[in-house]
Parts: C-alpha cells; structure tokens; sequence
C-alpha cells in the first residue's frame, strides 16, 4: 500500500462517525443539476455522492481511500442508496469508471493534470460542478502548497469553452484558511 494511501485511509478513519453534509456550492447549484449519472471525484466519505443518490442520481464515486468508500459503502446502506464505489489512484494510475457522465463532481481536490481527462467524463450537454481552494480572497492562511490552490480566475480559464451557469471566487473562506472558487459549467453540445 503507498504511503498516499495509508495517510488518506488514516485521515478517513479518524474523521469516522462525523456528520456527513453536502456541500454548500453543491446545495447552491441543486436547480442546474442534471439527473441521469453522476460521477463524484475524490469522494471521500462521500457527503456529495450520498446527497446526489438521494437526488435520483445514479452515482459512481472514486477516492484513493479504500476506508473511505467503505464508510460511503455502510452510509449508503443505512440510508438504502445504490452508490458504485471505485478505489482509483487518480495521480499514478487515473482510470475512470467509465464516460459520459452527466453530472461530474469535484470539490477540495485539484490535481491540473487531471482536469482534461475530467472535461472529457462529462457527456455533451452535460454538468461539470467543481469547488476548491483558491488564492483569489482577502483570507488568511490556506494551503502552502501552491499546486492545491487555484489561481485568480483559473476556473473561467479552464472552462473558457464551455457555458459558465455559477461561478464564485475570493468571497468565502474556507475552513483552512485563504478562500474558495467554485464553477458550475455546462460542455457544450
């Protein structure tokens, strides 16, 4: 197992038995959601994947973290949701379940070399709702690694091909310090 792993199955077995909420960018963008089928990226525990099932979504999360989907795993059978869980290593070996997907989420995880393969999960027409630590705000502190914060923005570049339906940057912060940028895109047709 590598040292990656065993530090996130770590950090999931320690926040074991928290609360489970979606996020606020998720809830705010619940009217642009598609149904159909989702992908939730770097899931964690789940709270976004478990609140999209519960939506009528039929989701496919992956996490790096096996004690993580395990946790997705036990939630959703208490709450009777049909959740497809996939241990994926998205840096060294990013195979996805799967493509056109018509909603795919990514919140508090940038990995740039990613993003490409990302864009192209989401079907044509499809949603594309990502939320991260951004460099934008008035906010203190934050991250000190610079390859897990967003640029001012970075967000509009990166979707500059596509239909901007939200986006927000630099006004909240996040619980780790310095701020937050989110986007809800749509690919084009």
């Amino acid at each position: 197992m590598s040292d990656k792993r065993t530090k996130w199955d770590n950090r999931w077995r320690e926040k074991a038995g928290h609360p489970c909420e979606p996020d606020g960018w998720l809830l705010r963008a619940r009217d642009l959601l598609p149904g159909g089928k989702a992908l939730d990226v770097a899931c964690g525990q789940g709270r976004n994947a478990l609140y999209l099932a519960e939506q009528g979504i039929s989701v496919t999360a992956v996490d790096l973290s096996e004690e993580a989907l395990e946790q997705l795993r036990n939630e959703a059978a208490v709450r009777n949701l049909d959740i497809r869980t996939c241990r994926v290593d998205l840096e060294s070996d990013p195979r996805l379940p799967g493509e056109g997907f018509d909603l795919v989420t990514i919140f508090f995880y940038l990995y740039r070399p990613l993003l490409p393969l990302l864009r192209n999960a989401v079907r044509p027409g499809g949603i594309m709702v990502m939320r991260s630590l951004s460099s934008a705000g008035p906010f203190p502190g934050g991250p000190g690694n610079p390859d897990f914060v967003l640029h001012p923005g970075e967000l509009l570049e990166i979707f500059a091909d596509w239909e901007i339906l939200l986006h927000e940057e630099g006004l909240e912060p996040s619980r780790r310090g310095g701020s937050v940028a989110g986007i809800v895109a749509r690919r084009p047709l």
